[in-house]
Formats: structure tokens, C-alpha cells, sequence
């Protein structure tokens, strides 16, 4: 296993995936790393969906792009919704495996606490070889009944964070340049 530090330097954002499925067992143990987050007062307020059918992906795919179209956010404006917009695009980068967290909203910070999972996923995906990517699109469908339902949100639960999982087709390249973090001391 490579070194945290080196994980956590090394780790990209992946947009392009070989056409190799992710095992079960790795795809179990991702989970079981995501939930060895911190949550608020302990809650642990999530729930994990994994979709490797094709079929499923395709209608997730469809539905988020008719939603996005539909909302029509400042910043989906020019190249962004060019790009949505066409019939090849798919928002899930034909990767093998996405994996949605949803949460308890009756729980302190739940928000919070999935997307920190989602954070140890991506970290220990990366440290097995894996590649993934930050979902953002499919939560425009979090509300959608059509998402809900193939996603299999449970009942009285709230699509808070998604990634898609698979085998890189190539590395990216970075780590990208960071701006220097604005640091007040309060001593």
C-alpha cells in the first residue's frame, strides 16, 4: 500500500476509465473505508448505493442531463452546457461503477458527514489503483423521483454525494497547482 501522504499528493480527479469492471470486494472495501469518517455526534447517517449496470447508468445519465438542461444554472452556460448537451456526453464518463452516499436528514450535519465519506473513498480508490470522480451533476436529480428510484434512495433519506469508480485508462497529470491557503493565526 503506497503512503498516506503520497495518497493524498497524488490523488486526481479521473475522466476516462478502461473497460474492466471493479470487483465486488473492492468495491465493498471503498464502502468500508468511507464509513471509518467522522461524523457528528457520532450518527453515521448514510446509506451506499452501487450501480455497475449499464442500463441503470445510462438512464441515470439521461435523466440528469434533461435536469441540468432544465435548470439552467449561471455557470451551465457556453462550453459547459455544449458539452452536456451532446448526445455522446455522459456525465458518468462510462466508468464501471458509481457509488451514491445518501443521508439521514434528520441527523445533526449530514451533509457534512457523507461528504467526508466520499472523501475517504476517493482516497483509499486511489490508494488500490482506482480512479474516480466527483458526481456533482447527479445531485441535481436528488429530489427527482425518477433518480430516487434507481438509485434505490432509501426511504426518509437524501442523495448527498456520488462518485464514479473504475480502473484509469490513463493518469492524469498534477497534481494541479493550488493556490496558497489564506491562513489567519489567532494565538
Amino acid at each position: 500500500m503506497p503512503d498516506f501522504w503520497e495518497v493524498l499528493r497524488s490523488r486526481r480527479t479521473v475522466r476516462s476509465y478502461r473497460d474492466e469492471p471493479v470487483s465486488d470486494d473492492d468495491l465493498k472495501e471503498l464502502i468500508e473505508c468511507a464509513v471509518l469518517a467522522p461524523t457528528a455526534v457520532n450518527s453515521q447517517p448514510w446509506a451506499f448505493t452501487v450501480v455497475t449496470k449499464r442500463e441503470v447508468m445510462e438512464r441515470l445519465n439521461a435523466r440528469v442531463k434533461e435536469l441540468l438542461i432544465a435548470a439552467n444554472p449561471p455557470w451551465f452556460q457556453g462550453g459547459m452546457r455544449d458539452a452536456v448537451t451532446a448526445s455522446t456526453y455522459d456525465i458518468f464518463y462510462h466508468a464501471p461503477a458509481l457509488i451514491a452516499v445518501s443521508g439521514n436528514p434528520q441527523t445533526p450535519a449530514p451533509q457534512t458527514d457523507c461528504q467526508l465519506a466520499a472523501e475517504n473513498l476517493f482516497l483509499a480508490a486511489h490508494a488500490k489503483g482506482l480512479g474516480t470522480c466527483y458526481m456533482g451533476f447527479l445531485l441535481f436529480g436528488a429530489d427527482d423521483p425518477e433518480v430516487r428510484s434507481l438509485l434505490r434512495i432509501p426511504e426518509g433519506y437524501a442523495l448527498m454525494a456520488a462518485a464514479t469508480v473504475g480502473h484509469p485508462a490513463s493518469q492524469p497529470e498534477g497534481p494541479p497547482k493550488r493556490n496558497p491557503p489564506k491562513i489567519e493565526w489567532v494565538r
